[in-house]
């Protein structure tokens, strides 16, 4: 399944609440390579594991932070320019870089860029 796929099977996770955002380390990492997102609607709550992360950038989080929508990102979209902007001024862990960028899009709060290499969505 493509990462739009499963995007697209929570509907981008328009309207959503996030309200965890986590690193980790995996797989004997020395830095953070693992970004989690917690998010909610009103009867499902679902955990977006961005595994393989290089760069991340937040901007304009608060206690409220409702989603817009989550959206790979190629260079032909409208919002990759400003995409790599927010990831020019994240920690960049080694010479990689990932080969995906996904953006969390906000109605309220916090705007989220990612470089990565794949995608999980748990549930429950």
């Amino acid at each position: 399944m493509t990462i739009k796929d499963s995007l697209d099977q929570f509907g981008g996770f328009h309207d959503w609440y996030l309200d965890v955002i986590a690193t980790a380390m995996e797989d004997g990492a020395s830095t953070p390579n693992t970004l989690k997102l917690g998010l909610y609607d009103q009867s499902r709550r679902a955990t977006v594991c961005f595994c393989g992360v290089t760069r991340a950038s937040i901007v304009d989080g608060g206690l409220l932070n409702i989603v817009n929508s989550i959206e790979e990102l190629t260079p032909d979209n409208a919002a990759y320019a400003a995409a790599m902007e927010m990831l020019k001024k994240s920690a960049h862990f080694g010479k990689r870089r990932a080969e995906h960028i996904a953006y969390l899009f906000s109605t309220v709060g916090a705007e989220i860029a990612v470089e990565f290499d794949s995608l999980e969505i748990e549930t429950g």
